[in-house]
């Protein structure tokens, strides 16, 4: 990851995730979902396909399709900021590359696992499965449970002195 390991890129995808994020937490997700946007989270750990259903009963299910890239994009300016960020301060810090990174790319992954299965799961409901619906939140799981991951490892590095101090 040391293409990575740039200050630039640390910044530049620092200021798209947080422009993304905002897009997508305050503009999409509540567009979609006609409330505060947490019924898009809800449907991503619902793990049943019924809740699922339920969920989306009073979605806009046509804005969901038109804005999802938003998410895909998202997920991208996030996955390169985190594994960039780590891959620069394991750099600035000396510390050998860790894994770290990786988790990042593979929290972004998921998202579009997730985007992807949501998409499906829209186009046609009922003849979706359960089994898959059930995968869907598998993959939203391990997206979240990844990103505690990579902010624990950056506040570990932020709490390491700096070697070119």
């Amino acid at each position: 990851m040391h293409f990575l390991a740039n200050k630039k890129v640390v910044i530049i995808s620092m200021i798209t995730t947080l422009i993304m994020a905002y897009i997508v937490m305050f503009v999409f997700d509540p567009m979609v979902d006609g409330k505060d946007g947490l019924g898009v989270i809800a449907l991503q750990l619902a793990f049943e396909k019924s809740k699922g259903i339920q969920i989306i009963s009073s979605w806009d299910t046509e804005a969901f399709n038109k804005g999802i890239i938003l998410d895909y994009l998202y997920a991208l300016s996030y996955m390169i900021f985190f594994a960039s960020l780590v891959s620069w301060l394991e750099k600035k810090r000396d510390i050998l590359p860790s894994f770290f990174p990786y988790i990042a790319l593979f929290a972004g992954a998921f998202d579009w696992i997730e985007n992807s299965l949501e998409l499906w799961f829209l186009d046609d409901v009922e003849a979706f499965s359960s089994t898959l619906f059930f995968i869907h939140s598998i993959f939203a799981t391990l997206k979240w449970l990844s990103l505690p991951l990579i902010v624990w490892r950056i506040i570990i590095l932020f709490r390491l002195k700096d070697v070119n101090a």
